[in-house]
């Protein structure tokens, strides 16, 4: 897995599991080393979190002598079976990666350590920027710590956007609405190029033969639409929760989502962007983007570094659109989220890694090692976006973003059960299975869902 969707999980392949450190597994007990050392165990899936947390095990080491880390990382679509079955077998390990979709049920099941008390006890201090903050659950009490930051963004082909006449300044600043796409609109038209050659906005364009769209297929592959229409309504001051950060429904009734809903479904229609099915599932939206069959796609920020490296196409990235009439802007921002296991016999060890992994010094040591490790710390993101800006890619949207404040998104009980529960249906409304209507009985059905036990 790249990173996690603010709160959804991309899954991709990966290869069994990795442990950056040899020794056992176990963590129902306390584990030593040949030389004595007690083994904290830390899992995720993530391979970028491995490198970069990988390149903190020897800092935290040297100033706990006395531990040693084993990081081990698993296939997404095993993880959280794997984690649930240690859990039950009471094997899980001490400080473990957890998603926005499964850590509140693992707090109701009693499975996280409430961590606020020892963080009180050693004079804690986040050191993050203005939104990026430890995890608190239902009740208020703290339990994970966030260890970097993520956020989505345009990210658009230069070289499209020269053939298409439209200056990357235009995209530093676009408006959307939903009656007539405003400036957002326009600019997608434009970078839209059907098999002859003509452009979306030039009289002739054949919308069923088309060679680059303009924008990204925007059916949703989540319930809160991280990477499709949560910034679109959220300019216009939708969100995706009846109350944050622990939503009890989503109002998918409200008309400014079904608005937002209905023009993303016609980009697909009038062919400025893919239908479902258009592209294989062997081809990545970073593939799609680098290929020139899409000019602009809205992605994570996990992505700067596979695109900072890309020596064939040359790519950008603008900040997510903001309304046409008031201007705002919603930047809903994620990040790797830890938690200590409740049942960890080493709680000393597990909460020495766990915050040692938000320190300046593993701060610095993984955004060194990883340009897709974004440092919620301010001055070490700026090495980041130094980093890149030396590969040639300019990020000062993301910049700008921890500058200004992130908005913390929602968090739902039962999360995996509500995107089992409610993406089908998205998929039905953009082939025109179902209508509008459909959108209060989603907003009913995430009621029922997130308040199943």
């Amino acid at each position: 897995m790249k990173r996690k969707s603010l709160t959804a999980l991309v899954a991709v392949a990966l290869a069994g599991a990795t442990a950056l450190t040899g020794c056992s597994s176990s963590s129902g007990g306390t584990t030593k080393t040949a030389d004595g050392k007690t083994v904290i165990n830390y899992w995720n899936w993530d391979p970028n979190m491995v490198t970069a947390m990988g390149a903190c095990v020897s800092g935290f080491e040297k100033a706990n002598p006395k531990y040693t880390v084993k990081i081990s990382r698993y296939n997404v679509p095993d993880y959280f079976t794997k984690l649930t079955a240690n859990f039950v077998a009471g094997n899980a390990p001490d400080v473990f990666q957890a998603s926005g979709q499964y850590y509140p049920t693992y707090i109701a099941q009693h499975q996280i350590a409430e961590i606020g008390p020892m963080l009180k006890q050693n004079g804690y201090q986040n050191n993050f920027a203005k939104g990026i903050d430890p995890v608190t659950g239902a009740d208020g009490k703290t339990y994970g710590l966030t260890v970097d930051w993520n956020a989505t963004g345009i990210y658009y082909n230069k070289d499209l956007l020269a053939k298409a006449g439209v200056t990357e300044a235009q995209l530093q600043d676009l408006t959307w609405n939903p009656t007539d796409g405003g400036t957002f609109g326009k600019v997608v038209k434009a970078l839209t190029v059907d098999e002859k050659g003509k452009h979306g906005n030039q009289p002739g364009f054949d919308a069923k033969h088309v060679a680059t769209y303009g924008f990204q297929l925007m059916a949703p592959q989540d319930p809160n639409g991280s990477q499709t229409f949560s910034s679109f309504a959220g300019a216009l001051g939708w969100q995706a929760g009846d109350q944050f950060p622990y939503p009890t429904q989503i109002p998918y009734s409200d008309p400014r989502f079904s608005q937002t809903m209905k023009y993303l479904r016609s980009l697909s229609d009038d062919g400025y962007a893919p239908k479902i099915g258009e592209f294989g599932a062997n081809t990545s939206v970073e593939d799609q983007l680098t290929s020139g069959k899409i000019a602009m796609m809205i992605q994570g920020s996990w992505d700067v570094a596979t695109f900072a490296g890309n020596s064939k196409v040359k790519v950008g990235v603008a900040p997510l659109v903001k309304d046409s009439k008031t201007g705002n802007r919603l930047i809903q921002g994620g990040g790797d989220l830890e938690f200590m296991w409740q049942g960890s016999k080493n709680k000393d060890g597990a909460y020495k890694w766990l915050t040692y992994m938000t320190s300046d010094a593993c701060q610095k040591a993984a955004a060194q090692a990883n340009p897709a490790f974004f440092s919620g710390i301010p001055a070490v993101f700026d090495t980041t976006a130094k980093q890149v800006a030396d590969k040639g890619m300019d990020i000062s949207a993301f910049s700008n973003y921890l500058k200004s404040g992130l908005s913390a998104g929602a968090n739902y009980s039962n999360g995996a059960g509500l995107q089992t529960a409610i993406v089908p249906t998205f998929q039905q409304y953009w082939e025109h299975q179902v209508g509008d209507s459909v959108f209060a009985q989603l907003q009913e059905k995430s009621k029922q869902t997130i308040a199943q036990k």
